[in-house]
């Protein structure tokens, strides 16, 4: 069966996150990028978890396996990086890794553009922008 979206992906190391946001510039290319806050270090916690627990079911309304990858036999999990505003506009998003399958790369990516714009950000977390890296499980399992 198909696992959508991890709910807490890499919250074990924001750094890792934090980093993303100089590598591939967003988009706008404006300098309130380089003020992003990784999601998981805005602030209070239980309003993270919160937040992105909603996230990800919001994400996964939008979560497909394409049908060509199926029957390929193709499995992954790319990881994909993105900014946004407290008003859950995104502002620039990128493969931080591959799953080795154009098709699965495509499809996470993907499914992050068509889930624009993401839920607002409550008011108990910290920061303009935002920036949150999400491993896209696809398995046949």
């Amino acid at each position: 069966m198909d696992e959508p979206v991890a709910t807490q992906a890499e919250q074990s190391s924001p750094e890792n996150t934090a980093s993303d946001t100089a590598e591939p510039a967003p988009e706008n290319g404006d300098s309130q990028s380089q003020s992003s806050v990784p999601l998981q270090n805005a602030g209070n916690p239980s309003a993270v978890d919160d937040y992105l627990t909603k996230l990800s079911r919001h994400l996964s309304r939008f979560y497909e396996y394409p049908r060509r990858a199926r029957r390929l036999g193709q499995e992954g999990a790319p990881v994909i990086t993105f900014e946004f505003r407290r008003d859950g506009t995104l502002m620039g998003h990128s493969l931080r890794t591959g799953s080795g399958h154009s098709l699965l790369d495509e499809a996470a990516l993907a499914m992050l553009e068509q889930a624009a714009p993401l839920p607002p950000v409550p008011e108990e977390m910290a920061g303009r922008t935002f920036s949150y890296a999400l491993p896209v499980r696809f398995s046949l399992r």
